[in-house]
């Protein structure tokens, strides 16, 4: 972990320099971006909509034995390889032009805090499909996926998904921002990260802490003050990323994914971003705030999405009719792109998705008119996973796109039932 600023500057110019600029291909879109009310705007003026998806990995742990975890859903367990997953089964440019196809203009590229300092190669393994990479470390690989990404013409978010190299999101040590280490030493990791990429102007933005939650014994609020503070741990750590080492990024802050305990009769609730009503960001660099959340059919306004232990008799997302589910996405987090308020800004739905071999009427409904509400809104999205796995007859379904172990691509127009609803979002 980077202790201090010093720590910082002597591993910006001697153990890991800030990567060169990437060569602009044709795209049709310029870098950095910025905001206007609810919109984002890239630097030519055009409004510049988030398609985008998660290239997750990078956050996990590298699984050498190959044995799949059990992945009943999409929190539950990945062939985790700590890298963007796919390396070993498929070309980095074929993952990324995979991508392209699917429609989309940026990717969210999430990491670990542990990925930063970890000196050890990955092993030849996790990179088998890219000999290229072998003896790098996973920050290198990270590296190399943002080049690949950005040199495609793909805008880039990174994303702190993790403190700690493991899957998240439950009572993991990973809760919030300062779960592990310190809110200094998270800071002075996102002072590196920024700065690292700061000359390649597809590198859009900072996204900030995954799903801040409750511990086993407390809960993170907005605005009191104490250490966990969302409100002003995000402030603060935005304003020092804008003014020490990236003004260009876009500062991406996702309302409290939990609070309470999720039993019947006890508090607990997803706040979602509602206390922004009240409580608002100012950046220090006007034109640089965007809000995100996360929805799955399977959580709810007073649901954590567990099953067994946790699990309370409160609906989920999945469980409203299209109208009551519209209600509650409003006044949970659309309400931001309401023009002239304190708080307008634009809004990334950074998380949703559902599993390709998903049975139940009720999920599969929840996806239909969920991606009817994002196309009705324009609104910007990520839909997570965009890779997924197959192994042994065994395969993670919420990925659009997988290799299997022989390196073919199953993609999401291969009998896909999730496919129109992708297209009608998309455009494509």
């Amino acid at each position: 972990m980077i202790a201090n600023a010093l720590a910082a500057a002597l591993a910006f110019s001697l153990l890991v320099p800030a990567q060169p600029a990437v060569a602009e291909p044709e795209a049709s879109w310029t870098g950095p971006l910025h905001t206007e009310g609810s919109e984002i705007v890239d630097a030519d003026g055009n409004t510049f909509k988030l398609k985008s998806g998660n290239w997750h990995g990078a956050s996990g742990t590298w699984n050498g034995s190959g044995d799949i975890e059990d992945a009943a859903n999409h929190h539950d367990g990945e062939n985790s390889n700590g890298i963007p997953l796919g390396l070993d089964r498929a070309p980095m440019g074929e993952i990324v032009d995979s991508f392209q196809e699917l429609g989309l203009n940026s990717v969210r590229l999430p990491f670990s805090n542990d990925l930063i300092d970890e000196a050890e190669p990955v092993p030849d393994a996790a990179v088998a499909a890219n000999p290229e990479l072998r003896g790098k470390t996973r920050l290198e690989i990270y590296d190399a996926a943002v080049e690949a990404l950005t040199g495609s013409g793909l805008a880039v978010i990174l994303n702190n998904h993790t403190n700690t190299e493991r899957w998240c999101c439950g009572t993991d040590g990973n809760e919030r921002w300062n779960s592990n280490q310190s809110d200094q030493e998270w800071e002075e990791d996102w002072l590196f990260m920024a700065g690292r990429y700061r000359d390649n102007a597809r590198v859009v933005g900072a996204d900030l802490y995954n799903e801040v939650r409750r511990d086993v014994l407390d809960d993170p609020n907005w605005g009191l003050g104490d250490e966990h503070d969302w409100f002003a741990a995000s402030q603060r750590a935005g304003d020092r990323i804008l003014d020490e080492a990236n003004p260009n990024l876009l500062i991406i802050i996702e309302g409290i994914n939990w609070t309470g305990i999720p039993v019947d009769g006890f508090p607990h609730e997803r706040p979602t971003l509602e206390p922004v009503r009240e409580l608002s960001h100012e950046l220090s660099k006007p034109g640089k705030l965007v809000y995100s959340a996360h929805f799955y059919g399977y959580t709810g306004p007073n649901h954590s999405g567990a099953t067994g232990v946790g699990e309370t008799t409160d609906p989920r997302y999945q469980d409203f009719s299209r109208d009551e589910l519209y209600e509650v996405l409003r006044r949970q987090a659309f309400f931001v792109t309401e023009e002239g308020q304190p708080y307008t800004a634009p809004l990334w739905i950074s998380e949703f998705g559902v599993g390709r071999g998903e049975q139940d009427e009720k999920a599969r409904a929840w996806f239909e008119n969920f991606t009817d509400f994002l196309v009705e809104n324009d609104a910007n999205f990520a839909y997570w996973p965009l890779v997924g796995w197959s192994e042994n007859g065994a395969a993670d379904g919420w990925g659009l796109v997988h290799w299997d172990q022989d390196g073919n691509r199953v993609s999401l127009d291969d009998g896909d039932w999730r496919a129109d609803a992708w297209h009608r979002l998309t455009g494509g």
